[in-house]
């Protein structure tokens, strides 16, 4: 089956269709498919996405992380329904950009570190900057591997960017 990667709504435990498994398995249901999570109804399952998605957040994080995406064949994603806001969220960001170390771990490499600072640089949270001054000074040299010195050169310009929205100084 055709679809815009691996990691949408269409093989999502958070879609309802899907009745809390990942894969394949219920595609071709005729049920509809509705996000569980932020109560919103999937019109193409197989070219959403979000950062809860089992790929990213294998643990099954049920609270909203980042915004909801929308693609094409071409890989080519925008934003489709922004993050909800509200302070359990936010503490819930705070708390995960808290846990991100120097030396991440295998899904921190898909990119869900970039996406907890970012959703709080558009928060404009200030609670945040502490932990995004520190996520700035990680040294991509510190490690041979070449996809932990990108994901961790990816994250420091992230917090540079959301410290910029947060502080309102040019990056």
């Amino acid at each position: 089956m055709p679809n815009g990667g691996s990691d949408c709504c269409g093989t999502c435990w958070f879609n309802s269709r899907n009745k809390g498994q990942t894969g394949y398995l219920h595609a071709r249901s005729l049920e509809p498919a509705v996000c569980s999570i932020r109560s919103f109804s999937i019109d193409n399952p197989f070219y959403t996405y979000c950062g809860n998605h089992p790929h990213r957040r294998p643990e099954r994080d049920p609270v909203p992380v980042g915004p909801v995406y929308t693609g094409d064949s071409t890989g080519r994603r925008t934003c489709l329904k922004a993050s909800p806001d509200t302070e359990a969220i936010r503490q819930h960001l705070l708390n995960l950009l808290g846990q991100l170390e120097e030396h991440p771990i295998a899904e921190d490499l898909l990119g869900i570190g970039r996406v907890v600072a970012w959703q709080l640089g558009e928060f404009e949270e200030v609670r945040a900057v502490d932990k995004l001054r520190r996520l700035a000074t990680f040294d991509d040299n510190r490690t041979g591997d070449d996809s932990s010195g990108r994901f961790l050169r990816d994250l420091a310009e992230t917090a540079i960017e959301a410290l910029g929205k947060i502080e309102r100084y040019p990056i």
